[in-house]
């Protein structure tokens, strides 16, 4: 069943927020991933090959970037992502489909 992942992003004092629809957590990382990568014209501070980074980092089997879920929180993880030309931090929110 799909759910919607929301992935709230903050890079470069910007803050970009998009949300995906996928079947798992692992499965919206890479939803996700593909999703900024396609609107990369509207994300003022994330060129191509930062976006590239990102998901290289986040993709690889033996990465240490990987979604923590929050304490004390239901369906909410935490992740940062490091790149040439900054640090990130992103949260991400399950959400039941309506």
């Amino acid at each position: 069943m799909e759910n919607i992942y929301t992935y709230i992003m903050e890079f470069r004092g910007g803050t970009y927020t998009t949300q995906v629809k996928s079947n798992n957590l692992e499965a919206s990382i890479k939803d996700w991933t593909d999703r900024i990568h396609e609107e990369q014209k509207q994300i003022g501070q994330l060129g191509l090959k930062t976006i590239k980074e990102i998901k290289e980092q986040l993709l690889r089997k033996d990465s240490d970037e990987k979604p923590v879920i929050l304490n004390g929180l239901v369906n909410v993880w935490y992740f940062t992502v490091s790149t040439k030309k900054g640090f990130g931090t992103v949260h991400i929110i399950k959400t039941e489909k309506e």
